[in-house]
């Protein structure tokens, strides 16, 4: 009877297969093959692995795989016999063929990749869970009363809103349409002791200066339909630098025109009358 690498070699001569061949399509290296051909079991892997070469080898040449292995089982057998000892029994399982084995670790690659996005879905979930319940966990800021916040409120505007200013002597009735007549007799009187109640409007821009009772109380450029009112006790005195665009009214009575366009007068209004003059000629330079 042949043995088993005598039965292997003489089968892939018979079908004109070379060592290389059969190293490519069973991944074994020529040099184990060489020693499978000649019963040289005791260079291989021990024990499973031997059979499991041996039968690929038999695989790939479409022989008994079984039967070959056994043959290879009892071939070791024989040789590791000692007095006394007795070979463990041959493990139940088979390994897998090559193919096999890919196909697990490519299965098994693909089965990884749903179990970590699951992975991950559940990481964010716990997340989302977790900050959800340290925003509920935290206490309302407490809110102030309303009440204190109107009263808070209402010091505050009280305190920004500026007190009314009275002039002492001056004040603008404000750009107006009504004739200056009428916003002069309507104005009421600052200063409740002034006899004197005189308002000023101009028909253009008319730089004008006056004094109250001796106190320099305006110096502005009158604007037209701005109406300027100036009260005191015993004396109004006003410079104007456009005479005939200033119309003045003395306590609700229009005095009429004072001088010319373009000429410099100074009305002086007491209560014994009314005064215009005009203004003072330059001193004479000294030689």
């Amino acid at each position: 009877m042949s043995s088993v690498g005598e039965t292997l070699r003489r089968e892939r001569l018979r079908k004109d297969r070379s060592l290389e061949q059969i190293s490519h399509e069973t991944k074994i290296s020529t040099r184990l093959l060489e020693a499978i051909e000649h019963d040289q079991f005791d260079q291989l892997p021990g024990g499973v692995f031997a059979k499991s070469f041996v039968r690929q080898y038999a695989r790939v040449l479409s022989l008994d795989e079984d039967e070959l292995a056994a043959e290879v089982q009892k071939a070791i057998q024989d040789e590791t016999a000692l007095p006394g000892f007795t070979a463990p029994p041959e493990p139940a399982y088979k390994v897998p063929k090559l193919m096999q084995w890919e196909s697990t670790g490519t299965s098994s690659k693909s089965s990884a990749l749903p179990a970590l996005a699951l992975v991950v879905a559940v990481m964010l979930v716990c997340s989302g869970i977790y900050a959800w319940w340290q925003r509920s966990r935290r206490p309302a800021p407490p809110s102030a009363p309303r009440a204190a916040v109107q009263a808070t409120a209402g010091t505050a505007a009280s305190r920004s809103e500026p007190a009314p200013v009275t002039p002492a002597v001056a004040h603008d009735a404000g750009e107006s349409s009504t004739p200056p007549e009428t916003a002069a007799s309507t104005t009421a009187p600052v200063n409740p002791a002034a006899t004197l109640h005189v308002s000023m409007t101009a028909t253009e821009d008319n730089w004008v200066r006056a004094w109250a009772d001796g106190k320099d109380v305006m110096t502005r450029v009158l604007r037209p339909g701005l109406i300027k009112t100036i009260d005191a006790v015993d004396e109004i005195r006003i410079r104007t630098g456009n005479a005939g665009s200033l119309e003045i009214t003395l306590n609700g009575k229009p005095l009429g025109p004072v001088g010319p366009k373009g000429q410099i007068r100074i009305i002086q209004v007491t209560r014994n009358g009314v005064q215009i003059l005009p203004p003072p000629k330059p001193a004479p330079d000294p030689l």
